[in-house]
């Protein structure tokens, strides 16, 4: 029986998983990316040896449906908490992960997401370009960062306009174009913003 904390079991898994190969290719939007399957693979083993459980929560941040009828879509944002255990201590980390279908599986998508972002986080992995690296130095393209703060002067500015009708299909119109040009994560601080300034309209509608 082992006698290490579980502080230094995480610290282990966290040097031996730092780096996870982009596996999967998003064909519509032509990027690749690190599965959750991946990251879940890879880090599994790791956690079982060690004798370290997980258990998670989620919590529902936003959920709407956008676009005309048809062509809908179900947006859902969820924030996922990961709690670790070695039966003595505990450690939880939390992410938010966002899921967008046409059906019934976008609040699978945004759990899923949810997961895989809080592992990332746990354990610093990284999936860059470079298959040399071996941890996230936090680095930001400024073409992303640059395209993030665009749409989310637009936003503001279609908010300003103050027609909540109209409003409430901005981010259906937009939010393929935002996902291609900000990422996942600058996408999901876009489609904040915009339910925080969908609910500021909407409150202001009905007299709030």
């Amino acid at each position: 029986m082992t006698d290490k904390t579980l502080v230094q079991h995480m610290s282990e898994i966290m040097a031996i998983v730092g780096y996870i190969q982009k596996d999967a290719t998003n064909s519509y939007q032509n990027y690749t990316y690190a599965s959750a399957q991946a990251v879940f693979d890879k880090v599994r083993k790791e956690l079982s040896d060690r004798g370290i459980a997980v258990c998670g929560d989620v919590e529902l941040v936003a959920s709407e449906v956008v676009g005309v009828p048809g062509k809908q879509k179900h947006i859902v944002v969820a924030k996922h908490t990961l709690e670790f255990t070695d039966g003595k201590d505990t450690i939880s980390v939390s992410a938010l992960g966002e899921g967008v279908d046409s059906g019934d599986k976008a609040s699978m998508k945004a759990d899923t997401a949810g997961v895989k972002y809080c592992l990332a986080k746990a354990f610093l992995i990284s999936w860059g370009d470079d298959p040399e690296a071996d941890e996230d130095d936090g680095y930001v393209d400024p073409a992303i960062a640059s395209a993030t703060d665009g749409w989310l002067a637009k936003c503001e500015e279609a908010s300003i306009k103050g027609d909540v009708t109209k409003f409430a299909n901005w981010w259906g119109e937009n939010s393929v174009d935002i996902k291609r040009d900000c990422n996942e994560v600058g996408a999901v601080e876009v489609y904040n913003t915009f339910t925080d300034y969908h609910k500021r309209l909407k409150d202001e509608a009905e007299g709030k």
